[in-house]
């Protein structure tokens, strides 16, 4: 958790300050063909990758006890890397002069989405790797590799805004796809040379499995992001601009920032999981895993609620604190998150692509008639309480799955605890609103410190 929450921090911190470079030097168009940029290689990277950074996690977990499957897995997984990669930079590279008249009516960002196809056969490579270390346990040597990458990505990004102006947005994401591979390749997991060499038919047999998994986790990533457009575009139309801004603001704090601890817990938990090879092992990290995270979220979201007006004025202004109530309800659905979650990682390590997508495609047609019109009928503060009703029912979904489709079981200790978390951060929201700034804090601190003691005895087990 330490390990992945503070490699998280530091990629926020480089987005941050290189935004503000670019934003300096470039200014806004400079903001502008950023995002361009990004969103095509993301888009195109959906397409093309079919979820393989994710999906080979769970073959690789489940082979590494043999060194000579871990090697042919290892193989498999590199070599649909680069199939992927050539798949994606083969796309970018012949669609350029199009891309160039679409974004620009004009054929002069022609070259630079052709180096984005460069970036994308890199960042192919790059995930292969990643999904290679985080499979097999390394989790220092991703670690190590994610941090390198990124730092000198952005060293090597600077000097480009500051010389060559618009031109350099393009070579920038290059400079740091190139950084980023050679970081992991340093990295990278050694194996055993495989007694035999593997064909291409081996190669495809071998690799279709994860591949049609990935394909349904790219489906289900792609139906959320269609949710989130058609909210966004909703609130846009009804709502104005401000409005619309205020929300993302709100959702990129309880998303982005609480969801780092999510991240970085599931670097470790995702392989473990996959790992388990009878269903009671497979129970035992899901309700490990829940109470771990209640132990943790507790203190964090009672600390997150004391703070919460600094750290809106850190972050952006006192205009933006409109949105207190929307970010202190919210916040609060982060414990029905935290259940839904691990409950949701069962299906993707049973390969259920089909049922994965069900799910994830009942949670989108949920969430947006319900952020919409309690946003509509209810304001910020409707919309943070529609959050916890939204998670709660994407646990429903996920625990039907997890009890009646596989036969799992959730404790007495996951249910004392889920309420537990849920009395101290409704204790400490009262305690802010009724209470002196003084006593209000003191009172927090208090609560929160007594989450240390069942922490220690936890990790130490």
């Amino acid at each position: 958790m330490s390990l992945f929450s503070g490699l998280q921090m530091v990629n926020i911190i480089c987005s941050v300050v290189k935004i503000k470079l670019v934003a300096l030097w470039l200014h806004a168009s400079g903001i502008g063909l950023f995002g361009i940029y990004q969103s095509v290689i993301d888009t195109v990277s959906t397409l093309s990758d079919v979820g393989l950074r994710q999906s080979a996690v769970r073959d690789v977990a489940m082979n590494q006890s043999s060194q000579r499957r871990l090697a042919e897995v290892a193989i498999v997984v590199r070599k649909w890397s680069t199939f992927a990669g050539l798949l994606g930079a083969t796309v970018i590279v012949g669609a350029s002069p199009l891309l160039s008249q679409w974004f620009f009516h004009s054929w002069w960002a022609v070259w630079g989405f052709v180096m984005l196809g460069i970036a994308m056969f890199l960042n192919s490579l790059t995930s292969g790797e990643q999904a290679l270390l985080q499979g097999s346990g390394k989790l220092r040597a991703l670690a190590r590799g994610n941090l390198w990458g990124t730092v000198s990505g952005f060293i090597a990004s600077v000097p480009l805004f500051y010389f060559l102006g618009p031109q350099s947005v393009a070579l920038s994401i290059v400079a740091y796809s190139i950084a980023m591979y050679a970081s992991m390749r340093r990295a990278r997991l050694r194996t055993v040379a495989p007694p035999a060499a593997i064909g291409l038919r081996q190669i495809w047999m071998k690799g279709k499995g994860f591949a049609r998994l990935g394909l349904y986790m790219a489906i289900a990533a792609f139906v959320t992001s269609l949710a989130h457009t058609i909210f966004t575009a909703l609130l846009n139309a009804t709502d104005g601009i401000n409005n619309l801004g205020y929300v993302q603001a709100g959702d990129t704090i309880i998303v982005r920032y609480l969801g780092l601890i999510f991240t970085a817990i599931g670097m470790e938990f995702y392989p473990r999981l996959a790992a388990a090879r009878h269903k009671r092992a497979m129970q035992t990290y899901v309700n490990h895993e829940i109470v771990l995270l209640m132990i943790l979220l507790t203190p964090l979201l009672i600390l997150f609620i004391m703070a919460r007006g600094s750290m809106l004025k850190l972050l952006y202004t006192n205009d933006f604190m409109v949105i207190i109530p929307f970010i202190t309800w919210g916040a609060l659905a982060s414990i029905p998150k935290a259940i839904s979650w691990c409950m949701a990682f069962t299906i993707i390590c049973r390969g259920d692509g089909k049922i994965y997508v069900l799910t994830e495609t009942l949670d989108a047609i949920i969430s947006v008639p319900l952020c919409y019109l309690a946003f509509k009928y209810h304001g910020f503060a409707g919309l943070g309480i529609a959050y916890i009703i939204w998670y709660l029912l994407y646990a429903l979904l996920t625990g039907t799955v997890f009890y009646c489709r596989y036969g799992l079981r959730l404790n007495r200790h996951v249910t004392r605890t889920s309420i537990l978390a849920t009395i101290c951060c409704l204790t400490a929201i009262t305690v802010k609103e009724t209470l002196s700034p003084l006593l209000s804090t003191c009172v927090m601190l208090a609560i929160a410190a007594c989450f240390i003691p069942p922490l220690r005895r936890l990790m130490r087990r």
